[in-house]
């Protein structure tokens, strides 16, 4: 069974014929692959971009974010406001809690939420932008 990543030194060679790097093992070429990967972007900040992406990859959630933009809001109002069931809205929000996007004020019984951080909301902006 090969391992994950795996790919043949004749691949490789073939490889190196069709991209007319001469000079360049298939060993050493597979190195510089692998290293490649190191300035390229470090492992946690990889794992928090694909957090932030998932959370906003659903439009209640982008809904949410844009609604708290304007001010912090309970679940009841983010109910009223986009006409969702409770339960729903506890999902939305909870995932966009774990991806610290969001996060609860609590004021007594109260608990409002607000944006944990601005810097998405501009991303999100972009992206309606582009789109």
């Amino acid at each position: 069974m090969k391992k994950a990543g795996y790919v043949s030194r004749s691949r490789l060679n073939r490889l190196l014929k069709v991209k007319k790097i001469e000079g360049v093992t298939a060993e050493e070429y597979a190195r510089r692959l692998r290293k490649l990967l190191e300035g390229v972007i470090e492992h946690e900040k990889a794992e928090r971009a694909a957090r932030v992406f998932s959370a906003v990859s659903d439009p209640v959630r982008i809904k949410i974010l844009k609604l708290l933009e304007k001010e912090s809001m309970c679940v009841c109002e983010l109910m009223k406001a986009l006409n969702m069931r409770q339960s729903l809205i506890s999902y939305h929000l909870k995932f966009l809690r774990e991806a610290g996007l969001i996060e609860p004020i609590r004021k007594g019984k109260w608990v409002f939420y607000k944006i944990a951080d601005k810097k998405v909301l501009r991303m999100i902006d972009k992206i309606i932008e582009l789109a």
